[in-house]
């Protein structure tokens, strides 16, 4: 039965992402970004969420103030961890993304479009280039969100945090807000069409004070990131 529910589900998710996708494409290719987020944040990701039954709890929204900007920094457990974050922030989000998600018709040039940020893995000079164009995007007045472990973790724990966040941190001189997201792998197991409903507990933390790591590695400072998200991630 659920294989069946799952084809359904997988249609659907596609079906309304490809909507989704030339809705938001449209605008942001006419210079207006806004609308596209809005598109995001009000039509993908909540109905996204309602196919596969996915409830979100959401903690700590108050700790966000809409008139600054931050580096949004997550745990990655799921594909679905995008589109959550998309529905429960009032705030244009750029992502940081890996560069083969530029080439998919449609999607990649949406996303494109709205000045999503790419990066090159497999070459660090183009990949420190890239987090040199986040930095100038945050001074600009973008939030950005990272999710600094690289890639979803499989083992359900929030794996190292990488040094290059907290390296725009330093160059833009903006604050850390850390959320830790809990249950969205369940929604969505890797590896194949598997969705089943439940719910999902972001929490989210006060910002961390960039002015406080000044003087220390980018390492320590994505090691206490590191720490902080755990941490709200227990206590969910």
């Amino acid at each position: 039965m659920w294989f069946i529910i799952n084809i359904i589900q997988s249609i659907l998710i596609i079906t309304h992402t490809l909507l989704c996708t030339i809705l938001a494409l449209i605008p942001a290719l006419f210079g207006f970004p806004k609308a596209s987020y809005w598109v995001g944040r009000k039509i993908w990701g909540p109905i996204l969420l309602l196919l596969v039954g996915g409830k979100l709890i959401v903690k700590g929204k108050e700790n966000i103030d809409p008139s600054k900007t931050y580096i949004y920094t997550s745990n990655h457990m799921s594909n679905f961890d995008i589109p959550i974050l998309f529905a429960i922030t009032s705030v244009s989000l750029h992502f940081i993304a890996k560069k083969e998600l530029k080439k998919i018709p449609l999607f990649g040039w949406c996303i494109a479009a709205m000045g999503m940020i790419f990066v090159d893995r497999k070459n660090r000079i183009k990949a420190l280039e890239s987090m040199k164009v986040a930095g100038q995007l945050i001074k600009s007045g973008k939030n950005v969100i990272a999710f600094p472990e690289g890639k979803r973790s499989r083992s359900r724990k929030i794996e190292r945090f990488r040094k290059g966040t907290f390296v725009i941190a330093h160059s833009a001189q903006v604050d850390i807000i850390p959320i830790a997201i809990k249950g969205s792998e369940v929604l969505h197991k890797p590896g194949g069409l598997k969705f089943r409903p439940g719910k999902v507990y972001i929490n989210i933390g006060k910002p961390i004070k960039t002015s406080s790591f000044a003087d220390k590695k980018a390492e320590e400072f994505a090691n206490y990131t590191k720490e902080i998200v755990e941490k709200l991630y227990k206590d969910i």
